[in-house]
């Protein structure tokens, strides 16, 4: 017997150890990360690399969103690399490159086949992401204590590991998907088991942010969704009352600054504030030049081409993924816009489903709200792998849940050979449990 649980701990430390790095891929976190040299490289390449495992999810599987998956899949690797050859002055190479981004919205079929195929524990794959996410901070501020001053550069177009500017001083742009869900897990359990030792790691977590990462955007809507975890658990009587505290230290910053406002956040955002202003006139008014480019979309330039956006429209500092739903509208049109906001809505509300009192299921359906609210800046288009790859575990999840699937106990031996209970109808007689 004791062989046999020894055994079984160390094939669960094997699959959490799998899904530590599987989960990093899928949640593209070395995707824009020159300085992780090979697992950059194998991110960029995840999405080829990884094809078995999407045709499978796309030829066994019935996932409930598969088919509007799919029309988006072909709408963005298939139509807008056409719109790119018509608009801009670019060849078929680089009009295709400009799709790499979308490449990963196949992970919605590669993460299911995968989980169905490997048979991870729900437990497992939580003990991966949390570790994954603990690893961030750990790895954050080894890099902040070690790496020399000189190492540290100026911001520009690109991805830099360790970036410079006049506002912020020294800061890492650490890529911090599967940290943020691993905050709002530890959200969810603090609302639930009410112990110190949690709220204090959620303050060192936050300052550790605001110390190092220093991206207000994030950082900001963090503390938000935190503060809606705890806030909503509270009786609605409340909520109005607390809904009014926290207007005030907006109102007194109008009554004391008054005209000044605008002059405050300009020091608050610095540049960067202005250089979104200035690419936002600048898309709108591409955008409604042409009644065809605002219904179609109008494609995009890789940024591994010679030519640039940046250069086609006069402006060095044009992105389309630093405005935010704007770029996206400008890339893809209303017809791809609007898909690409249901498949946000249906991936928050597949989460919502599964929540079940369970903190890191919670976290899942916290994690697409932040991606949703930072898309008022970010583009949610720039690594969209981490709300698909939350969806598909969502999935995941509902359909173990469908089935009669409960996790093991500590100690138990894994995949027990038990009858399930009948799937699902979109999965039943397809996915072999």
């Amino acid at each position: 017997m004791k062989a046999l649980a020894s055994n079984a701990i160390a094939g669960s430390r094997r699959r959490i150890a799998q899904w530590f790095w599987l989960l990093s891929l899928f949640f593209q976190i070395f995707h824009y990360k020159v300085e992780a040299g090979p697992l950059y490289a194998l991110s960029k390449g995840w999405p080829i690399l990884a094809a078995p495992l999407t045709l499978y999810g796309m030829f066994t599987l019935r996932l409930p969103d598969g088919p509007l998956y799919l029309v988006l899949l072909a709408y963005t690797l298939g139509f807008t690399p056409v719109l790119s050859l018509v608009y801009f002055p670019v060849g078929l190479v680089d009009a295709l490159l400009s799709s790499i981004k979308a490449w990963p919205l196949t992970y919605y079929f590669a993460v299911p086949a995968a989980l169905v195929l490997l048979r991870p524990s729900e437990r497992e794959i939580r003990r991966a992401a949390v570790t994954f996410g603990i690893a961030t901070f750990a790895v954050m501020w080894l890099l902040w204590v070690t790496i020399p001053a000189s190492r540290f550069q100026p911001t520009v177009a690109g991805a830099n590991l360790f970036s410079w500017d006049e506002g912020r001083g020294m800061y890492i742009r650490m890529p911090m998907m599967l940290a943020e869900l691993t905050i709002f897990w530890m959200g969810e359990r603090l609302v639930r088991e009410r112990k110190l030792w949690q709220l204090a790691v959620l303050v060192g977590a936050i300052a550790s942010m605001v110390i190092i990462y220093k991206a207000r955007l994030p950082t900001g809507v963090t503390i938000i969704v935190l503060t809606m975890i705890m806030v909503f658990r509270l009786p609605a009587n409340w909520l109005w009352g607390l809904a009014a505290v926290g207007m005030l230290p907006f109102v007194a910053i109008v009554i004391i600054y008054g005209p000044g406002v605008p002059e405050l956040l300009g020091h608050i955002f610095d540049e960067s504030l202005f250089i979104r202003l200035r690419s936002v006139v600048i898309a709108w008014d591409w955008i409604t030049g042409s009644p065809f480019r605002l219904l179609l979309g109008s494609g995009s330039i890789s940024s591994f081409s010679e030519l640039t956006l940046a250069d086609v429209f006069g402006s060095a500092d044009f992105w389309l993924t630093d405005i935010g739903w704007l770029g996206v509208l400008m890339e893809y049109g209303m017809i791809g816009t609007g898909m690409i906001v249901y498949i946000h809505y249906r991936a928050f509300r597949t989460a919502l489903a599964v929540r079940n009192g369970n903190a890191f299921r919670a976290a899942l359906a916290d994690y697409v709200l932040f991606e949703i609210l930072c898309s008022a800046i970010y583009s949610v288009m720039y690594a969209p792998g981490g709300v698909v790859t939350t969806a598909a575990l969502a999935w995941w999840l509902k359909m173990r849940d469908e089935a009669g699937f409960r996790d093991e106990q500590p100690g138990w031996r894994p995949h027990r050979r038990t009858a399930p209970a009948e799937a699902p109808a979109w999965a039943r007689g397809r996915i072999p449990l």
